[in-house]
């Protein structure tokens, strides 16, 4: 009969090692980047809603300029509560006509990543309504100034 042999087990190999350190490193970038996309869409959510508050009552800001500077007031501080804490930011509600508002937001947040010199990401969103004339529907879209730059950019002879 023949003795049993006892191989000897590895705890740790060269797989689990490479696995663990993109793990973590995957986990570390979802920690720097998750929280800037997110606060993105938060500003987009309340800029939504301030355009809904506006198209709302129409008549009544497009009649009253203090009304307005009020909102602008309300957007600001909103935007404040969902982390915009540039102290460089613009803000801006701008009425192009009876039938067409803007509402936007610019601002930074810097990314700090290590071995690296702090990256500053703008971002550039906008709220546009329009609508096709008194007493008819607002519709809204959702712009991303920057994006729309950088294709610009890149989609140019």
């Amino acid at each position: 009969m023949t003795a049993p042999v006892h191989y000897k087990k590895k705890r740790f190999n060269i797989v689990l090692i490479v696995l663990i350190l993109v793990l973590g490193s995957l986990a570390y970038l979802a920690y720097v980047f998750l929280p800037v996309k997110l606060r993105e869409s938060e500003v987009l959510r309340v800029l939504d809603e301030i355009s809904s508050e506006f198209t709302g009552k129409a008549p009544r800001m497009l009649a009253v300029p203090d009304e307005v500077k009020k909102l602008q007031r309300k957007m600001i501080g909103d935007l404040q509560a969902v982390g915009v804490e540039d102290p460089n930011a613009e803000y801006w509600i701008e009425i192009d006509s009876d039938d067409a508002v803007r509402f936007g937001v610019l601002y930074s947040d810097w990314i700090e990543l290590p071995f690296r010199e702090p990256w500053e990401r703008i971002h550039e969103l906008e709220m546009l309504c329009a609508r096709n004339g008194p007493g008819s529907a607002w519709t809204c879209e959702t712009r991303n100034l920057q994006e729309d730059r950088r294709d610009e950019l890149v989609n140019a002879p």
